[in-house]
């Protein structure tokens, strides 16, 4: 196979609106570590792949389409070909539409599909034969945050006896002559350890520091399933989670850095010139619908998002305009047929990675969650009878109508061996 990599600074040069929280109501106020987008170009003996990894907390569908259009315009690669995933850092710039206070900042969205295509080209242009590798550790960072309350509810609280993919895996890629090309590890844990007003790219920039530092090759990170994942610092006074110092969060990325140097010495070859690449696009079905009664209910609400949900949603119902599904994207990396990852927009929840993995065992598969477009939260069919804010409770913020109902878990399943047969 043939492999290049490039990696370029994306942090935004004057104040932004920062998203992921619906509590800021100014502009950042400098960062606290850079933001980098990393791409890594594969090329095998029938086919290309371009692998986007950016410390923003996701693209909307639009979003992506327009970048993933402008990379391949620059590249000649095909959208099937393009992987675009964010490793969802809460401090990112608002870059897309979604439903927080604040606004676009459209300069700077342009700008940084810009960036984006100076990365893609140059790990294209860089790229020379090599070979890659494989490990898998175990990572305790990361708990589970919906703890069953004994009434039938959730409630957003640790909960370490709940779901959780521990596994830290990580692709080595090397030159022929052994030499370390780049890096990408995937884990499945949501970059919400701090929140404030200064941009950074949470843990997953401090992993990516210390691991390319030790290895002096680029190193990316892509989040897994970790919709219902977030860090743990330790009990706190933050709906039960502690908030950790800026030099707390470093040693967390350093150490979760050290974890995969750990892995290394058992990292195994994968054959990967039959590589091949591919995705489909399925609908994930929502919930009953809103009545116009209940979006003008909305729409008169104090609280400043369901308002704006219901009025962004009004004009809509009226005219008879609301869809009952929503389109999902699958995308799927094949090396060879006993070795896949898998790409999922959204945030999906954990025990979805964890069954896609067992449908597709004997083969290992890595599960990557924030790809493509950033729907919504995704989630198991377990949950949905729980309720609680990854279910029921965050759907406006990402302008959706309702609720996703329970199959969804079966349809990313289905989706993703259906996807896996059609390589293979």
């Amino acid at each position: 196979m043939r492999v290049g990599a490039a990696r370029v600074d994306i942090t935004p040069r004057e104040p932004v609106w920062l998203t992921g929280y619906a509590n800021r109501d100014h502009r950042s106020e400098g960062s606290y570590a850079p933001l980098f987008a990393g791409a890594l170009y594969l090329e095998g003996d029938g086919d290309r792949a371009l692998v986007i990894t950016a410390d923003v907390i996701g693209f909307s569908p639009p979003c992506d389409a327009e970048a993933r259009q402008a990379v391949c315009d620059a590249t000649g690669l095909l959208p099937r070909q393009v992987v675009l995933t964010a490793t969802h850092t809460h401090c990112g710039p608002f870059l897309s539409p979604w439903n927080m206070p604040g606004e676009v900042e459209a300069g700077y969205a342009d700008w940084l599909i810009g960036r984006l295509q100076e990365a893609a080209v140059a790990a294209a242009g860089a790229a020379v034969e090599g070979r890659v590798e494989f490990s898998r550790g175990r990572s305790t960072f990361g708990v589970n945050r919906r703890l069953p309350d004994g009434r039938g509810g959730v409630s957003f609280a640790p909960n370490p006896d709940g779901p959780i993919d521990r596994d830290l895996d990580t692709l080595w890629f090397r030159g022929v002559g052994g030499d370390l090309l780049a890096s990408l590890t995937a884990y499945g844990c949501h970059p919400t350890s701090i929140g404030g007003y200064l941009v950074g790219p949470d843990y997953p920039g401090f992993l990516c520091r210390h691991l390319g530092a030790r290895t002096g090759a680029p190193a990316l990170f892509a989040t897994g399933c970790a919709g219902d994942v977030r860090p743990w610092f330790g009990a706190g006074d933050h709906d039960g989670f502690a908030r950790p110092t800026l030099e707390e969060l470093e040693e967390a990325g350093a150490g979760m850095a050290a974890e995969v140097l750990e892995t290394l010495p058992a990292a195994g070859a994968v054959a990967a010139d039959g590589l091949r690449v591919d995705h489909l696009y399925h609908r994930l079905p929502y919930a009953d619908l809103p009545s116009l009664e209940r979006l003008e209910e909305a729409a008169g609400s104090g609280d400043d998002r369901w308002r704006d949900w219901g009025e962004m949603m009004l004009p809509r119902a009226r005219a008879g305009g609301l869809a009952d599904a929503c389109v999902h994207e699958i995308q799927m990396l094949q090396l060879n047929p006993d070795f896949r990852v898998v790409f999922l927009g959204g945030e999906v929840l954990s025990e979805i990675g964890l069954h896609i993995k067992k449908a597709l065992a004997p083969a290992t598969t890595v599960t990557v969650a924030y790809a493509n477009g950033l729907i919504a939260y995704v989630p198991a069919a377990a949950a949905v009878p729980l309720g609680g804010y990854e279910v029921d409770g965050s759907y406006h913020y990402f302008m959706r109508p309702a609720p996703f109902t329970a199959d969804c878990e079966r349809l990313l399943v289905e989706g993703t061996a259906s996807l896996a047969a059609r390589l293979s």
